[in-house]
């Protein structure tokens, strides 16, 4: 058994089709029939049933092939794993990072990596929820922070949570309830984070559920923007606690936590599935999994400040 013998299986399982899996590795279809015959009587199963029109997997065939993916894999990036690892002071990690988390916290976390691991590059992409998906699954970054709960397309690990609240005009009726249901959001003005932003979705998923349409008057992926429109005048916003300013006298804004229904961010961390991950990205991940107590004590000072 050899490289060629899982390659040529793959192919076949895969394409459950001899002529097509032969067409696809530029050999004749004697030659593959061959050379899975040959995997057959060394392995000393049936790896396929052959029919007229298909080719049809066997439970040993199932077997064997999760097996070979796995050699395969390695075998695969065998050249790359090594590279990585002996130019690691020329490798560079590419992280996704949307505007809604915790600037600070994660600003720290990096700069605690870069301090261990000062060879290593540090990009920054700042998206929406919605493109760090895509451009993970795509090859674009390496690792993205999303605020959803991953899809089974990517491995990923929990970061954090928190709770939902709206941020009013000082002086607005809203004002008076320790706590906001949302269904009295119905009568005002509504800004939100523009639709590449997974929270967008969420929270015009659950003024549906409670039976309104909000009036959405703004849309942005800018914070600070958001604040400042609300501090206008303009209307209201619902922001994850740790991005909600702290309230005081001196504030223009109000804070109350939003109920009924209580809605709660999630933070993951993604990578895709499957793919090959340099031994920067490797060692983020690690770090960063072993470093989320800080991460979270982080949080808890910000929301105690914040009361």
């Amino acid at each position: 058994m050899d490289y060629r013998h899982l390659k040529y299986f793959m192919e076949v399982a895969e394409q459950k089709s001899f002529s097509k899996a032969a067409r696809n590795l530029h050999i004749s279809q004697s030659a593959i029939s061959r050379m899975i015959k040959s995997l057959e009587e060394e392995l000393g199963v049936t790896l396929f049933i052959r029919n007229a029109k298909t080719v049809e997997i066997t439970a040993p065939g199932t077997i064997f092939y999760n097996y070979a993916k796995r050699c395969l894999f390695v075998f695969e990036h065998l050249k790359s794993d090594f590279e990585n690892e002996f130019n690691l002071k020329q490798d560079t990690i590419e992280i996704g990072l949307p505007p809604i988390t915790d600037a600070h916290v994660f600003a720290k976390l990096l700069g605690e990596f870069k301090r261990t691991y000062p060879q290593i590059a540090i990009k920054l992409y700042e998206h929406g929820s919605k493109v760090i998906e895509s451009s993970v699954q795509e090859g674009i970054i390496d690792v993205g922070i999303i605020c959803t709960i991953p899809n089974k397309d990517f491995e990923s690990f929990f970061l954090s949570e928190d709770e939902m609240c709206v941020v009013m005009p000082k002086g607005y009726p809203l004002e008076e309830n320790r706590e906001v249901p949302m269904k009295l959001l119905a009568d005002y003005p509504l800004v939100l984070y523009r639709d590449d932003f997974n929270l967008h979705d969420d929270i015009l998923t659950n003024c549906k559920k409670i039976g309104f349409t909000p009036k959405v008057v703004f849309e942005t992926s800018q914070r600070e923007l958001m604040l400042q429109t609300v501090a206008s005048g303009l209307g209201v916003a619902i922001l994850p606690s740790r991005l909600c300013p702290a309230n005081s006298e001196d504030s223009r804004v109000v804070t109350r936590v939003m109920t009924e229904p209580r809605m709660t961010h999630h933070l993951y961390a993604i990578w895709k599935k499957g793919r090959f991950l340099s031994r920067a990205a490797r060692l983020w991940i690690e770090f960063t999994k072993d470093h989320l107590t800080m991460l979270n004590d982080d949080k808890k000072l910000d929301d105690e400040m914040r009361k």
